[in-house]
C-alpha cells in the first residue's frame, strides 16, 4: 500500500496556510481522532465489512473503497453467473462477498489460513445475510503444515518472513489439487491474492474446468523472476494474459464443454 506525502513549495515558507488548508486539517484531525475510532461497519459496493478494531488508517481506506481495488475492477470484467471460484488468501471475505452478492456467482469456496481472520470473515458474511463456504488452509505446493506470519493488518499475512517481526504460528497446508477435491462443484475462476506465497503454487493442479485467473503478484518480494515463471507456466497451460491492473493479472483460456463438466464431484 502506498501513501503519498505532499510538501508545501518553498515559496509557502512563513506564509499564513490558506483557510481551505486549515477547514482540511481540522476536518482530518476529527476524522481520525474521533469518527474513524467510533466506525463499526463500512459499505463497499453493497457489501457490508466490520471494521470493528482494525486501525484508523485501514478503516479510512475500507470507507473510501480503497481496499481490493484490483481484483474487483477484474473480477467485474471476467466473472460470469455461471462461475464457481475458488479464492485464495480471503482474508475478511470481501472479493468472495463481492462476487457472491454483486457479481452473482454460482458458488464462491474461500481458502484463508489465519484462523482470527477467518472468524471476521465468517461475521462479515453474516453481516450481508449469506453463509461462507470456507477451507481453512494456506493454498501451498503440498499438503502438512506451513508457518503463517501475521505482522499487524490483516492483508499483511503472509507464508514469507519479511524480518518484521511478526507473530508466526503454525497452519494447515493444502496444494491446489487437494483444494480442488475438497469442492463440491468444479472451479471455473481461480483468484488469488496471497502475499508472495504464488511463487509455491503448483499451477499443474488446476483442473481443466479452469477458464479465469486473477492474481495479485508480488515482485518486490518474490522477484520478477519469480512473476516471468507464474506467467509463462499459464503460458504453457494455453492461457493468455487478457488484463493487468497494477500487480494483478487476468489470463483466461478456452475450456472445452466436456471437460468442464468433468471435473470434480
Amino acid at each position: 500500500m502506498k501513501i503519498m506525502t505532499l510538501s508545501s513549495p518553498p515559496e509557502s515558507v512563513g506564509k499564513p496556510a490558506p483557510p481551505s488548508r486549515i477547514w482540511h486539517s481540522f476536518m482530518t484531525r476529527l476524522l481520525f481522532k474521533f469518527i474513524l475510532p467510533r466506525l463499526r461497519t463500512v459499505k463497499i459496493e453493497g457489501v457490508r465489512l466490520d471494521v470493528s478494531g482494525m486501525s484508523p488508517v485501514m478503516k479510512n481506506n475500507l470507507r473510501l473503497g480503497r481496499y481490493e481495488v484490483q481484483e474487483r475492477l477484474l473480477a467485474a470484467r471476467a466473472v460470469k453467473k455461471e462461475d464457481v471460484v475458488l479464492e485464495l488468501g480471503a482474508a475478511i471475505g470481501f472479493i468472495g462477498l463481492y462476487c457472491r452478492k454483486v457479481l452473482g456467482v454460482r458458488d464462491c469456496i474461500s481458502v484463508e489460513a489465519n484462523p482470527d481472520t477467518l472468524q471476521r470473515l465468517r461475521h462479515n458474511y453474516a453481516l450481508n445475510a449469506l453463509t461462507p463456504h470456507v477451507i481453512h488452509a494456506a493454498a501451498a505446493s503440498q499438503d502438512g503444515e506451513l508457518t503463517l506470519h501475521a505482522d499487524g493488518e490483516f492483508w499483511e499475512n503472509s507464508l514469507i518472513d519479511q524480518g518484521k517481526g511478526a507473530t508466526s504460528f503454525t497452519v494447515p497446508a493444502l496444494s491446489l489439487a487437494s483444494l480442488v477435491r475438497g469442492m463440491n462443484n468444479a472451479p471455473t475462476v481461480l483468484i488469488a491474492d496471497i502475499e508472495g506465497a504464488e511463487q509455491y503454487l503448483d499451477l499443474s493442479g488446476l483442473p481443466d474446468s479452469v477458464r479465469t485467473i486473477i492474481m495479485e503478484v508480488h515482485p518486490t518480494v518474490i522477484g520478477q523472476e519469480a512473476v516471468d515463471h507464474i506467467l509463462n507456466t499459464l503460458k504453457s497451460m494455453r492461457f493468455t494474459l487478457r488484463g493487468w491492473e497494477e500487480n494483478t493479472f487476468w489470463a483466461e483460456r478456452k475450456v472445452h464443454p466436456d471437460r468442464s463438466s468433468s471435473q470434480g464431484h
